[in-house]
Parts: structure tokens; sequence; C-alpha cells
């Protein structure tokens, strides 16, 4: 043998490598007949084999079986039962099971040397994991080794399928030698945002750069609890355990934890999650300075809203300087006509920025109408383009899905969805409950705007994810372009470069930008429907792989990475956090009691926090109201930078004199600051 590492010889030889006239071995492929033993019947697709050839050692994946025997059609066996299928001939008729192997890659009996001679006859074994690591390049990776998948052999070891990690080279995920990620799958059924969710987990654990993610939020409250595990020790939190078990949350179950063992990853949420989300409809302050810092997040248009759980929660609101630059995106073609855009062009160079500002210069427009009767024009502009402006604009709060403030928004104090990013920083934002326009519009505007820092190079890591999920809505195929389908083509072709990586997800591969999927080094499918199996993107599939994608179960994925020469089949573990309704069922503002929302304020502000039953102890007999009051003037004080030494006992003051008081002693009440910088300003 010439390399007896790769062969797993205690199963026995599985099969023969055969040639002949009609099928011939090349160096891409060969086949196979199976032997008639136990190790052999558990042969299926998607194994990985191993044959030799004259100098040098195959390493192969399992397609198209099939099963031979001598009949020349198929009355012949008609015939020789006389029609009755249960008639038992004399002489059992002889059957083989044939499988074609396609070539992983070669290893010559000499280091450094390459062969592709075909296999020649002989037997065939199951690869070993030695082997499956070597045919899938990692030892030519040249960055560090992210676990992707694990793949399950049909040999043994320890009495269990023998089972190996499919690994993606960090250098061709996330660059610079190649990079992104796309993942193809029907809704519901291939689990594209949990894959995606274990993919950047992977990385995080693995890579040895600073990195973060940014992901768009698109159903329900998928990724708003990502800072909570997937199960709770009753040991630890029986009372948070039992509210997990009312929610009917299922934890990992002990073959998804032997799964992370295999694959060297721990089972943690993320720790640092920051959520970004606008405001509720009708909850704008109205005011002439919208502070960021005090917009709060039973405001907000989000389901993490409960009080003790929004510590993460920001604001994403602009005022109509922000939003003016994509008016054409906002407005119908048929009204931003080159009149309506000359006239927005005009308000942006007057300096209106601020809905207050646009209403005032409408007032000085139409008293200089009223000045003098029979003017039609204002500067160049039709009067009845102005009105149209007018009626428009009108709408334009409403149209924007909180979005949009009538005052100027101020974020000093505040974090911006556009901040430089913190390493392994998870940042989420939330446009689930947005539709339309509200919707491409924060998708547009905040990639445009990473894009921007990824060029001026503070994106404050060294790579950034970017996640987007219906991505053949933001870059379809076709002809017709759009401002965000151009940056995530740009993205796609250059972001590597600029430490951008984009993950997009679909469920029709075909219907998205050619240069966004073509640029993807790594590719994952889970189940897809037979319609779109047809399109030419699947080409290069065997017919036996794309009918197998026809009925994939979940979690199980093929994966197709730079490195391989074939893709490969594998699964992986649910990722071990919160997704899905269960989180707000747990930590919705009408699940969480008093006791937990305290303790769930004072873990961020205290190394040592009181247990959940000291705080119960404490708070019997306390209002609800009276407790809140205090908790908010105890985060504001942290935010402005005042916060107490010891903050419990602080907040135990403040229940015992009143909720005033104890905000004096930490500082200024921000409200009082805030009417007096307005007394100033006028």
């Amino acid at each position: 043998m010439l390399h007896p590492e790769y062969l797993d010889t205690s199963s026995g030889p599985i099969g023969r490598a055969v040639t002949s006239e009609e099928y011939p071995a090349t160096a891409h492929e060969f086949y196979f007949w199976t032997a008639e033993t136990e190790a052999a019947r558990r042969l299926d697709i998607g194994h990985i084999v191993a044959a030799e050839s004259e100098d040098a050692t195959a390493i192969a994946v399992l397609d198209d079986p099939r099963r031979y025997s001598d009949l020349q059609s198929f009355l012949d066996d008609f015939y020789a039962h006389d029609g009755d299928a249960a008639l038992e001939p004399l002489s059992e008729r002889t059957e083989i099971l044939v499988f074609r192997a396609r070539v992983l890659a070669t290893r010559h009996r000499h280091p450094g040397r390459k062969s592709r001679r075909p296999v020649r006859s002989g037997p065939v074994y199951f690869a070993t994991r030695e082997a499956i690591e070597f045919a899938l390049g990692v030892e030519d990776f040249s960055g560090t080794p992210i676990p992707m998948l694990l793949h399950e052999n049909g040999n043994e070891r320890d009495g269990r399928p023998q089972r190996t990690p499919l690994y993606a080279d960090e250098d061709y995920l996330l660059g610079p030698e190649a990079g992104h990620l796309n993942i193809t799958g029907m809704s519901g059924l291939s689990t594209k945002t949990s894959h995606a969710l274990f993919t950047i987990a992977s990385i995080f654990q693995r890579s040895r750069r600073k990195v973060a993610a940014l992901m768009f939020n698109v159903k329900g409250a998928d990724l708003l609890f990502l800072d909570k595990p997937a199960q709770v020790d009753p040991e630890e939190d029986p009372e948070l355990a039992a509210r997990y078990e009312r929610a009917g949350q299922r934890g990992l179950s002990d073959e998804e934890r032997e799964m992370y063992r295999e694959l060297g990853l721990r089972t943690e949420p993320f720790e640092n999650l920051r959520i970004f989300a606008p405001l509720r409809p009708g909850m704008d302050p109205g005011e002439s300075v919208v502070r960021a810092r005090d917009l709060d997040a039973r405001q907000l248009n989000t389901l993490r809203n409960a009080r003790g759980e929004d510590h993460c929660v920001h604001p994403i609101v602009w005022d109509l300087g922000g939003i003016l630059p994509y008016a054409g995106r906002i407005f119908e073609h048929s009204d931003y006509d080159d009149k309506f855009r000359g006239f927005v062009e005009t308000l942006r160079a007057d300096g209106v920025d601020t809905m207050e500002a646009f209403f005032r210069k409408m007032g000085e427009i139409q008293d200089y109408f009223e000045e003098e009767e029979g003017r039609s024009s204002w500067r160049g502009h039709n009067r009845m383009t102005i009105n149209k402006v007018w009626n428009r604009f009108n709408g334009l709060p409403s149209k924007c899905g909180g979005l949009l403030v009538h005052g100027r928004v101020d974020y000093s104090d505040s974090p911006h969805v556009e901040d430089a990013f913190a390493d392994r920083e998870m940042r989420v934002v939330d446009i689930s409950r947005l539709t339309g326009v509200p919707q491409d519009l924060v998708v547009t505007k905040v990639i445009e705007r990473i894009w921007e820092k990824a060029e001026l190079g503070e994106l404050g890591v060294d790579k950034l994810i970017i996640f987007v999920d219906e991505l053949n809505k933001y870059a379809p195929a076709g002809a017709a372009s759009s401002p965000l389908r151009e940056t995530l083509v740009d993205i796609s072709a250059r972001g590597r470069h600029l430490n951008l990586t984009l993950f997009g997800a679909q469920q029709f591969r075909s219907k998205v930008h050619d240069e966004v999927v073509g640029n993807a080094a790594t590719s994952l499918y889970g189940r897809i429907g037979d319609e779109e199996l047809t399109n030419a993107s699947y080409r290069s599939f065997s017919q036996t792989t794309r009918e197998e994608l026809l009925q994939l179960e979940k979690g199980r994925l093929l994966l197709r990475h730079a490195h391989y020469a074939v893709p490969v089949f594998g699964r992986f573990p649910r990722p071990p956090v919160l997704m899905g309704k269960q989180g707000t069922d747990i930590f919705g503002g009408q699940r969480v009691d008093l006791a937990t929302e305290v303790h769930s304020v004072l873990r961020r502000m205290m190394s040592r926090p009181p247990t959940l039953q000291e705080i119960r102890a404490d708070l019997d007999g306390e209002e609800p109201g009276r407790v809140h009051e205090a908790l908010d003037a105890l985060r504001a004080a942290f935010r402005g930078g005042r916060g107490p030494k010891n903050p419990y006992e602080s907040l135990k003051r403040s229940l015992r004199r009143g909720s005033r008081r104890p905000a004096e002693r930490w500082g200024p009440d921000p409200a009082i600051l805030a009417n007096v910088e307005r007394l100033r300003g006028d």
C-alpha cells in the first residue's frame, strides 16, 4: 500500500475498482462494484473512499449509485417469474451495486510530486479521517481552518460513524485570497440563517484576527436574543430555567453537543451584541433636537424592548438631511422627475436638513407667492412642482416608517449603527417590522455608509462580515440597477481588499446578480426546489447530487469551497442561542418579573451582582413604577459616566428616599440639562 494511513483496512475492502469500454477510469472519476460485507452495505451518496493507482492514492466522493444485472430487458425478469411477483426462481440472479467515485485529490508516493493517473483495478476502502483532511486541502490552507460542517462517513470508529470536520480556509472565506459566502435553499427548510450564525460563531472562536459581524434581522425575533443561551442549567437559575421550559425552548441535544466537541467549538452565545431599530410609528418626539440617547426601547419598533433586557438596544433614526440623498429610492419614479429632483437639490443647497426647516422654508415660499399675485415660479421652480413636493413630503414621515423624525438628530453619547466595530461584536439591524421602502432604505444607507467606512479604513476591525438575507431582492439578476445593487456588487468584487466580506442568503440563487454569487469562494446549498435546479447555475452538479438537493433534511448541506475539487455533504448543529419567538416568550415585557429586570440591569454594571433571591427579598412590596423609575435614573447616570460605585446600594437608597434625590447625587438631571441648552439656544 502506498499510503496505508489513508485506507481504513479495519473495515476491509468495500468494493473493487473496475474499468470497461463504456465506463473507463479517468483522472477525475472511477467506478467500483461493492462487496457483500456489512461495511459495504453502509455505503451511500456522499461517503468518501480511497483507491490506488500505480503511483498514487486517490480519495473520492461517492455519487450516482446503480444496480446492474445481466438482464437484457425487464421482460426477461417478468417471464422468468411467470408474471408472479411472489414466485421464487430456482436460481437467484446475480446483481451488483456500482458507485461512481468523483476524485477529490490524489497523493503521489513521493512527497511534492503530483499524479493525474487514473486508479487501476483493485480494492476500494473507506477513507480515513487523515485522508479526508488531506483531500480537502487542509495542509495547503494559508489561513486558519474554520469549521463549516461535519462529514459523516460510512466506516466506524469506536462503534460510531467516522466524522471529519469540513473546514474553509479563512483566507478564502474572509480574504485576502478570495472571499464571501453564499447560501441557497428553500425558506424554512434549509436553515440558511442558522448556518450563517454557526459560521460566524466558528470564525469568532477560531480566527486570530479582529473580526465583527453586521446582520439584518428580517424575520420576527430571529436575531434579537443572540446573547441568550439555548438552555439554562436549572441548578444555576431555576426560575429562568422554568421560563425556558414553559416557552417550549428546546436546548441542544446530546448529539448536537457531541457534534460541537468534534468540531472543536464551544457552545456559547454572542457576548457583545448590539441591536438597532427605528422608532415605532407615532413615537416621534416632535422636538427641534431629537437626542438618540433619550429614546427609550419601548419607543422603538423591535420585539426586544422589555425593561432589563434593552441594554443592548439602540435607535436608528435620521433627520431629513439623512434622507434627502435617497429621495430617488423613496418616491415613485413617476413622481421623482427632473423638476422634482431639481427642487430637492435646491432644498439641500439651502441647508434644509430637518422637517421643521422644510416646513419653515415652504412657509417662506408661500409668503413669496402671496406677496405678488400672478407669480408662477420661485427661483426657477414652477409653483406646481413646489406644490407636488409639498404634498409628497407631508407623507414622508409615515412613508419612512419611523426612520424620519421632525427635528435634527443628535447622536452625541449614543451608539450609532455606523460606528467603528469592536472585536467579536455582533451588530443586528432590526428591520423585521418594516416593509417596502423603509426596509430598503435602511439596508441601502447602512451598507453604503459601511462601504465608505471600509474605503477610509475606519471599520475598527481587521474583517467585517455583512450578512444579507433575501439577496435576490437587494442584488437581483437582470438589467435593472440600483445604488444598493451596485454597492453589493462592489463588495463582492473588491470587498475582501477593504476587509469586507459578504455573507448572502437567498431562496433562488439563479435570481441573484451573477457577479455577487460568482465571486463567492464558498457556497452552501440546502434543500432546493425542482424549478430552481433546472437553472444553469447547477449545471456543474451531477444528476444524483441535484436529486439529493431536492430532499435534504434540515441541518444537512452541500459545501463547495475554493480548495475542494468536488462539493461535499455535511451536517451542522443548531446555534447554541435563542432564536425565534421563544426569545420574546421568555424575555418579553410581560414575561419578566421585577426582580429579573433589576438583576439583568445590575449584571451590566457590577462584576458581582446580588442574587435573584436577594433582589426579590429586597423588592418585596415595592411598587413596580417606582422601581422602573429608579432603574431608568440609574441607567441614565451610567450612560452619562456618573454611575455610583455600588449601583445596587444606590438603587435601594433611591427606593427608600424617592427616585429624584439619588439621581441628583449622581449628577444633574439630563432632562434639566436639556432644557437649559434649549434656553441658551433661544
